[in-house]
């Protein structure tokens, strides 16, 4: 007695173990046949319940076999064996019967009411047909041997297989190759047999022809060709040559089925199996060589095909072969997608060897079928091959096309891109009703009209109003086939509504509801909500909604509101920016809720709906939060939309409220995407709170950890990493620069090892240069320009994704400017003739920055060339370009550059652009007012004018106009700032006397009833007025108390307004 322990394969698929006791047994004083039998003695407790398996069609064999087994055995003794489910296994219906000692296994296919499915493995039923003495296979276990053959050959099987089964680690390919061969060895069983049987009785050997003929050997052949393995198409072409010998051996049977002659599937499989290692080698491995070799392995099959069932006369082969070669179209449209020329190719070779034969190979079918599969590839050359097979059929004297082969070639277009494309589908149409005996229907109308629609071409929508009336001529003719349906309604709709907006889209469907037979349907009116839910249009939105209840209220069924139409409503709301969008919102939630509990389930809320609804709460998070815990089931969206909506809020509480969303959501088993990490990242970088950036950086550490466990939903992208730059860029901490241009360092080592998803882009290199400009650190212009370099490079050598954009040189520029580097303007120069040089024009930012630049520069004539570029702003603006308008930034920066030159006449100069911006501001040619900095750089310019007296006077002259203008202004208050500027004006520019002291007393003093007195208010006082008037400002009777007393020491209202800068800290 042999025992045998069925190992555990593929434990993915495993519904459940069953347990049942195993005992074979061997009678040996009796006569009968020894047929090791599977018989088992089941223990006394109850069957483990086996989980149905899903059935699946693949051809006419269905996915779960049954074995029979009948076979009394006296039980002598139990032996335990655990026999485990796979998904490579057959299933068996027994029903127990037990007399005396005697446990029946027998066969009950019609009663299931007492009958228990078990499962054994596949195994071993080859090891028992295999240990079965010849000549003593019973009739059911033959049949059980042709049921497993079909089973594992079947291409079903193989997908079923890869669901369940990992292909990189190589154990699909051996399930596949261990299949083929489980097949082959069942074959070689049945040729075991034959082969006794031919010395014994005419019955035997009859019974067995009929379980051995060219059947049996096709699904040999066809297991290998479906495994598709290394050596496969080598294996099946044997298989064949074996069919072919065996036939010359053993004759020719009269009857198909007992028939040893290779028939169609025979060299159809063999077939298959060559032209797949050919495509194979071609597009995987890349051998050219071998692919033509597999090729001309695949014509040779062919070849062999046509001399055999070609030129011969047998009558043995199938009298309707047009339907074989059909069914073979079938299969191989649905198992090799990614293959359609492999039918192609085998539908020309036909037509053309099959001419002068007596029987009819092909018919329209096949050519549709071969024209289908075209379309369901996708392939970019589908059109091209498609439309050469109808002109093959309209040329052909044996087929004609019909309505399906024209609607095929329509489908391969429907799948391109190319706008010029609906245009051919047109043509089509048009060549369609030239043709006697076809006669198009409203379906395909409705398909050359759905890929103008979705083309969304200018001029799309006038062709498909165009193809109405073309169909409505036709229908008005006599071929009611033709006549427009709702569907086509729906499409124009659509394509209004895509094309030229949805007012007009509107107009379309007033028409369809004044339209005598058709009536809209919901999906009507949710297009002309959909384009208006497009724009944010929540008025327009809503109002068409109650014309749909309104038209389902009337007695049009076919409009009843929609969970779809209520989508769209909520959309609209969500993208409409009102202030009342959440609460406008909450109310038609409300109504859907009210509608389904009233009994209507439709229009229950689910999911989809709530996660709309918290996308209308995006200027309340607290709102939106609340209705991710009040909606019944969350997925990653509600949680991601809400972390969203704290992302865009900023401020650290709003990132920590993003991270222990994040943090929930997992805890829930609920996966996060990388669209969830990217809104916390975000929420992180705009927190603006200390270690923010680090927060950010290790939360893309945590993605690439679970990536790397297993989870491809959150391969870190560009974009993610873009967002953790773009946080040390905003990040104050020290080195933050140097920490965005590591990332960005990373991102390219990956890509080139790669990863294409985090190639860095534009606005990767910019958000470094922008961390760079923000640094202040003394390296941070060449770090910027060297950044720049390295993207004009990358761009002329190809990467046109990272190609610097005005964005990007005015950040550049801003580093320089920010540095306070003396030949920064010189640079910034530079920069610019390299902006132009790649076809980038600046904008008004980048002329700010560069008047900046000159004015940091203090060199001789930076005053003269800041004013230039001023100039040459307001000429651009006068000129039409209004994106060119000078700010209130752009003339104080002007002045700030007159201020901080060493030009003569500096004071009247900036004077001078002061009032130049006050004129253009009276005529309307500038938005703004000069500001308190403005005045202030004016006077900042008097500060530090040297020269003679005559010259100081002037100077001083236009600093007190400027302040006094200032401090009588309505709009204007001066600040710490400007009276310490004034300050000094009249420290340097003054002579001493009264009025010296009698100027710094009064500024002093409206300095203090302001409250902006700082420390620079008081040094420059100190320095102005006499040791006597220090005392007497200050309220100290001793002179040198007065003189040492610091800002620290003066009364809180003297420095309640002064507003401080942060500035940012620098690495040393």
């Amino acid at each position: 007695m042999a025992i045998r322990r069925s190992s555990f394969r593929n434990s993915l698929t495993v519904a459940v173990a069953v347990k049942f006791l195993l005992v074979l047994s061997f009678t040996k004083a009796k006569a009968a046949s020894p047929v090791s039998s599977f018989v088992s003695s089941l223990p006394k407790r109850r069957p483990l319940p086996v989980t149905k398996r899903r059935q699946r069609i693949d051809g006419q064999q269905p996915a779960s076999l049954t074995l029979h087994v009948t076979a009394p055995i006296t039980i002598t003794r139990t032996q335990a064996l655990v026999l485990y489910a796979t998904s490579s296994s057959i299933s068996i219906d027994v029903e127990k019967t037990v007399r005396a000692n005697d446990l029946v296994w027998k066969n009950n296919d019609h009663d299931k009411t007492n009958s228990k499915k078990y499962e054994i493995d596949k195994m071993v039923l080859v090891e028992k047909m295999e240990n079965t003495p010849l000549g003593q296979l019973r009739q059911d276990n033959k049949r059980d041997m042709l049921i497993v053959m079909h089973q594992l050959s079947s291409m079903g099987r193989r997908q079923d297989d890869l669901d369940g089964t990992s292909s990189k680690d190589g154990s699909y390919t051996r399930q596949r190759r261990q299949d083929a061969t489980i097949v082959e060895q069942l074959l070689n069983r049945f040729l075991k047999e034959y082969q006794y049987s031919t010395e014994c009785t005419n019955n035997d050997r009859q019974s067995n022809q009929n379980n051995l003929n060219a059947r049996t050997y096709n699904l040999a052949i066809k297991a290998w060709a479906n495994a598709n393995v290394r050596g496969s198409a080598e294996k099946a072409e044997r298989l064949l040559k074996r069919l072919k010998v065996a036939n010359i051996n053993w004759g020719k049977a009269v009857a198909p089925a007992t028939s040893l002659q290779p028939d169609l599937y025979s060299f159809a499989y063999c077939y298959a199996a060559w032209y797949r290692e050919s495509i194979f080698a071609a597009r995987t491995i890349g051998n050219m060589k071998a692919s033509s070799v597999a090729m001309r392995k695949a014509e040779s099959v062919l070849q062999s095909m046509k001399q055999v069932l070609m030129e011969g006369n047998d009558l043995s082969q199938s009298l309707n072969i047009v339907e074989d070669v059909n069914s073979l179209f079938v299969m191989w449209s649905n198992t090799n997608i990614d293959m359609p020329d492999m039918s192609d190719h085998f539908l020309r070779f036909v037509n053309v060897e099959s001419t002068g034969t007596n029987d009819t190979w092909l018919n329209t079918r096949s050519y549709n079928l071969v024209i289908n599969a075209w379309a369901k590839s996708g392939s970019n050359h589908s059109i091209n091959r498609a439309e050469a097979l109808l002109d093959d059929m309209e040329k052909s004297a044996k087929v004609t096309p019909d309505v399906l082969s024209y609607s095929g070639v329509i489908s391969c277009i429907a799948k391109s891109k190319r706008a010029t494309d609906a245009k051919k589908a047109q043509n089509l149409l048009h060549r369609m009703t030239k043709v006697s005996g076809v006669s198009p229907d409203n379906v395909i109308f409705n398909q050359v009209m759905n890929i103008y629609c979705k083309r969304g071409s200018k001029g799309s929508a006038d062709q498909c109003e165009k193809l109405l009336k073309q169909m409505e001529l036709l229908s008005d003719e006599g071929n009611q086939q033709v006549a427009p349906n709702v569907r086509t309604y729906n499409i124009l709709l659509s394509a209004y509504a895509n094309e030229k907006g949805p007012l007009d889209a509107e107009k379309v469907l007033q028409r369809l509801e004044m339209h005598g037979s058709i009536k809209p349907n919901s999906i009507s009116y949710t297009t002309v909500m959909d384009g208006y839910a497009k724009i944010g249009d929540a008025h327009n939105n809503l109002r068409i909604l109650s014309l749909m209840q309104k038209s389902f209220e009337d007695g049009n069924a076919q409009a009843k509101p929609t969970r779809r139409a209520y989508v769209s409503a909520l959309n609209s709301l969500a993208k409409s920016g009102r202030g009342d969008a959440g609460t406008r919102a909450e109310a038609l939630v409300q109504t859907m809720e009210k509608i389904s509990q009233a009994g209507n389930s439709d229009l229950k809320p689910d999911t989809t709906v709530y996660n709309v609804l918290i996308n209308c709460h995006k200027n309340s998070a607290a709102r939106a939060e609340k209705v991710l815990y009040r909606m019944g089931k969350r997925d990653v969206v509600s949680y991601s939309n809400v972390i969203n909506v704290y992302s865009k809020m900023g401020g650290v509480k709003a990132a920590t409220r993003a991270q222990a969303l994040l943090d929930e959501m997992q805890k829930e088993q609920i996966n996060p995407n990388a669209h969830t990490f990217n809104s916390a990242i975000t929420a992180w970088s705009r927190s603006g709170s200390k270690g923010s950036a680090l927060k950010a950086e290790s939360l893309l550490k945590k993605m690439e950890e679970l990536h790397e466990a297993g989870n491809k939903n959150l391969q870190p992208s560009a974009q993610v990493y873009t967002s953790v730059i773009s946080a040390w860029a905003k990040s104050n901490d020290p080195g933050s620069a140097l920490r965005a241009e590591i990332l960005l360092k990373l991102m390219w080592a990956m890509y080139k090892r790669g990863n294409k998803s985090v190639k860095p882009n534009v606005l990767t290199f910019t958000s470094v240069i922008s961390a760079w400009a923000r640094s202040r650190e003394k390296e941070a212009g060449e770090k910027a320009e060297a950044l720049i370099d390295q993207m004009i490079n990358l761009y002329e050598n190809g990467h046109s994704d990272v190609r610097p954009n005005v964005l990007s040189f005015t950040s550049a520029l801003h580093a320089y400017a920010q540095n306070g580097v003396r030949d920064g303007a010189q640079k910034g120069e530079l920069l610019l003739k390299k902006m132009e040089s790649i076809g980038v024009k600046p904008n008004l930012q980048t002329y700010n920055v560069l008047i900046s630049l000159w004015g940091n520069s203090q060199q001789q004539g930076a005053g003269k060339k800041a004013e230039s570029l001023l100039t040459k702003l307001e000429d651009k603006f006068r000129n039409g370009n209004k994106e060119m308008r000078p700010t209130v930034v752009s003339y104080t920066s002007c002045i700030s550059a007159w201020a901080k030159s060493t030009d003569y006449g500096k004071a009247e100069r900036a004077s001078d652009v002061l009032k130049r911006m006050k004129e253009m501001y009276a005529l309307g040619v500038i938005s703004d007012r000069p500001n308190e900095f403005s005045y202030t750089a004016v006077i900042n310019a008097c500060a530090t004018t040297y020269g003679e007296q005559g010259e100081k006077q002037e100077a001083f002259r236009i600093a007190y106009n400027a302040f006094k203008e200032m401090s009588e202004s309505e709009n204007l208050h001066p600040n710490h700032v400007t009276y310490s500027t004034f300050l000094r004006a009249i420290s340097k520019l003054m002579p001493k006397g009264e009025k010296k002291d009698s100027m710094v007393s009064a500024a002093f003093r409206l300095c203090l009833r302001d409250g902006q007195c700082d420390s620079n208010c008081l040094f420059h006082m100190k320095n102005a007025a006499t040791p006597e008037l220090v005392a007497d400002l200050l309220g100290c009777r001793d002179l040198s108390e007065a003189a040492s007393i610091t800002i620290d020491e003066l009364p809180y209202d003297w420095t309640r307004n002064v507003q401080h800068t942060p500035r940012r800290n620098k690495v040393k």
